[in-house]
C-alpha cells in the first residue's frame, strides 16, 4: 500500500514538472513577430508599389505553438497570402490601415497594424549654378551673359525653394502629383501644383530622370553628382547632387557647339 501511495506521489510530481514546463514554455516563447516590425506591432509600408508583383516584403511569426493562421480586417486596404508556414506577405492595395491577426493552435492571437501611405520625396534647392561646355573659345562676357539667361529658366527663384513630389497615382508608382514651392518649402500661399514623372529604368549605370510638368512648361532633369572648386565631398559623406537641365534651346543667345545646363543643387537632409 505504501509504494502504491508513493508510486503516485512520484505521479503527481512528475504532472506538476509537465505542467509547469509547459506553462514556463509559453512564457519563454511568446507569439510575436520578428525585429522587422515596431515593438507597438505596428508597420509602415507605401503605396503604390514599385515591384512587379505589388507586394510590400514578408513578416516572419515567431513563438507559440506553430499552426498558424492570419486574417486582415481590411482587404481594400491590405491583402495578405500566408506564403510560408511562418510568415505573410503584404499586398497594399491603399492608403490607410489595416489589422493583421495571427493566431497560433492553441488560440493564442496577436495582432499587426499596417499602416499604409502615400511616398513621397522632397527636393529642396541650396543654390543654382549653370555649367557650359564647349565654350573655350568664348571670353568671360559671353559666358557670364549666357550664365544670366541660363539662370532665368530654372523655376526656383530663391536658395530654400523646391520640390515635393507625392506618388499619388495608383496605377503608376513612377508618377504622382508635384507640389513646387519657388522661394521657400511648405510655404503654401506660393506653391504650385504639377505633376512628375521619375524613369523606372534607373539603376547605379542609368541616372534617375524627372519630367516635371508645371505650368504648361515640361523640364526633364537628370539627377548628377554635382561639385566645384568649393565644394569638397570626403569619401565616406553622401555625395552633393544636381537637378541638371540641358537649356541651351530655351535661351535667347547660342553659340556653335556651346551647351548650356542649369545645376539646381539639392541640400543634404
Amino acid at each position: 500500500m505504501r509504494r502504491i501511495q508513493k508510486q503516485l506521489g512520484m505521479l503527481f510530481v512528475f504532472l506538476c514538472t509537465v505542467i509547469l514546463t509547459g506553462c514556463n514554455d509559453e512564457e519563454s516563447n511568446p507569439l510575436r513577430f520578428d525585429q522587422s516590425v515596431d515593438e507597438d506591432n505596428t508597420v509602415d509600408v507605401c503605396f503604390p508599389r514599385s515591384e512587379e508583383d505589388g507586394s510590400a516584403g514578408a513578416v516572419t511569426i515567431l513563438g507559440g505553438d506553430g499552426n498558424y493562421t492570419a486574417q486582415c480586417d481590411n482587404a481594400a486596404v491590405l491583402k495578405i497570402d500566408m506564403k510560408y508556414p511562418n510568415a505573410f506577405v503584404l499586398y497594399p492595395q491603399d492608403w490607410g490601415e489595416a489589422h493583421v491577426t495571427v493566431t497560433d493552435g492553441t488560440g493564442a492571437s496577436i495582432v499587426l497594424k499596417v499602416v499604409v501611405y502615400q511616398s513621397k520625396q522632397t527636393l529642396t534647392v541650396g543654390y543654382m549654378d549653370v555649367l557650359i561646355t564647349g565654350g573655350e573659345q568664348l571670353t568671360e562676357e559671353q559666358q557670364a551673359a549666357l550664365r544670366e539667361e541660363a539662370l532665368v529658366t530654372i523655376p526656383v527663384k530663391a536658395a530654400g525653394g523646391g520640390y515635393r513630389m507625392i506618388f499619388d497615382n495608383p496605377q503608376d508608382p513612377y508618377s504622382g502629383t508635384l507640389c513646387f514651392y519657388p522661394t521657400e518649402m511648405d510655404k503654401e500661399e506660393e506653391m504650385v501644383k504639377g505633376t512628375f514623372i521619375v524613369n523606372s529604368d534607373r539603376n547605379e549605370e542609368n541616372l534617375w530622370n524627372y519630367r516635371f510638368q508645371l505650368e504648361e512648361k515640361e523640364h526633364t532633369l537628370a539627377v548628377v553628382p554635382y561639385s566645384d572648386k568649393k565644394t569638397v565631398t570626403k569619401a565616406d559623406v553622401l555625395p552633393t547632387v544636381a537637378l541638371l537641365e540641358d537649356v541651351t534651346e530655351q535661351i535667347p543667345t547660342s553659340y556653335p557647339g556651346v551647351k548650356v545646363f542649369t545645376q539646381q543643387v539639392i541640400q543634404r537632409p
